[in-house]
């Protein structure tokens, strides 16, 4: 059999560190070589990716590909430039195409599968920048054309059946996982390390995902002021930050004035992108991880957390409380008085707090990117026949 899986979306293969989609790509490519040495791989990358940073990739049964007009891709017609990139992936006679985030040429007419990503932006449109939203709607997915989706939890499941209407039986639900290194314990002074590259003073609250509408931070911010003061009455001597960390997303400007609106521009701290090797210990420094999305397909970064013993507040929406499997603190993400309580019960509760790391612990174990090739390179066998 022959495959061929778009992997334009990763930049730095060597590293690891693409988020998102880039990220899901990378472990994938990654597991299925690792598990399967009989089947053709045609790996498609962007022009940007340098050699060295695809090498872990180069196998006896891998074929890399560059795309070679991406440099001038964005002057061409759209029409011109999808035929073009079907014309790259028609050449190699592929029995089955995957393409991660569901943007396939219209003129590609031979047998492929997608990755449903970005489900959010149909329900919540306003959360996106205009030329997300422009780029949504003029250049439809692939959803209604694909053999088979695979959708990263029940809840992206259920959003394509409802606001994409595609039928149940084109769906596969495979999820997503996480680096195993998670579960490696940081050591004291790898923690404080951390704290001292990022300029982490005291205690903190930790949140790690890109900076932007969709993951409430507005509301988060809020709600750690709130929680802030009582804490200084609670415990004279904590002085608790909450670290937002992550690249910057769109309208991150705005949440660091939110943050200098509430007064607390010493109080929040904006570490920005955080290299793969310094995860571990900012997790484990932290003493609770919060996410509050108005919206998450799969929420790898909470599993992150778990794996790292921290116990977790996320959103009581979407795919969250499918895959924490009852390990966290769970709230309304418009609820700020409900997301301030969390706060406090868990960092007042240790026994509380002990019980959500262990559970948590046991929980992420659940989630094996080889598990996700296995069922992925199973979907690939189906569609191929």
């Amino acid at each position: 059999m022959k495959i061929g899986i778009d992997a334009q979306t990763i930049l730095n293969p060597e590293m690891g560190d693409a988020a998102g989609l880039g990220h899901y790509t990378y472990q994938l490519i990654r597991h299925l070589l690792k598990i399967d040495h009989e089947n053709e791989y045609v790996l498609f990358f962007n022009y940007r990716v340098r050699e060295k940073d695809i090498k872990k990739f180069s196998k006896p049964n891998v074929t890399i590909r560059r795309f070679p007009f991406s440099y001038y891709k964005k002057f061409l017609p759209l029409a011109y430039s999808e035929t073009l990139s079907s014309a790259f992936f028609l050449r190699d006679k592929l029995d089955v195409l995957h393409v991660p985030g569901g943007r396939v040429p219209m003129t590609y007419k031979r047998k492929f599968t997608v990755t449903a990503y970005d489900l959010a932006i149909k329900r919540f449109p306003e959360l996106f920048p205009q030329k997300a939203r422009i780029k949504f709607k003029v250049k439809p997915s692939a959803f209604g054309r694909a053999d088979i989706i695979i959708a990263s939890s029940e809840a992206a499941k259920n959003d394509l059946k409802n606001n994409f209407e595609v039928s149940d039986e084109k769906i596969k639900v495979i999820h997503n996982a996480f680096d195993e290194k998670f579960f490696k314990d940081a050591s004291v002074d790898e923690i404080q390390k951390v704290k001292e590259k990022y300029k982490i003073n005291g205690e903190y609250i930790l949140f790690m995902n890109t900076i932007k509408p969709l993951n409430n931070l507005a509301r988060l911010i809020e709600a750690f002021s709130k929680s802030r003061l009582l804490l200084k009455g609670k415990k004279p001597n904590s002085n608790y930050k909450l670290v937002l960390a992550g690249k910057n997303g769109w309208l991150a400007h705005e949440v660091k004035q939110i943050a200098k609106d509430f007064g607390l521009k010493n109080e929040v701290v904006f570490p920005g992108y955080i290299y793969p090797k310094d995860l571990n210990a900012l997790f484990a420094g932290s003493d609770v991880f919060v996410s509050i999305p108005i919206y998450e397909e799969f929420g790898a970064p909470v599993l992150e957390a778990m794996a790292c013993g921290v116990p977790v507040i996320c959103s009581d929406v979407s795919s969250l409380s499918e895959i924490t499997g009852g390990a966290v603190q769970m709230v309304n993400p418009y609820d700020i008085e409900g997301i301030k309580n969390a706060i406090l019960k868990i960092l007042d509760d240790d026994r509380l707090r002990d019980d959500l790391k262990k559970r948590g612990l046991e929980q992420a174990k659940k989630f094996h990117w080889r598990k996700t090739a296995e069922e992925t390179l199973g979907v690939f066998e189906k569609v191929a026949g």
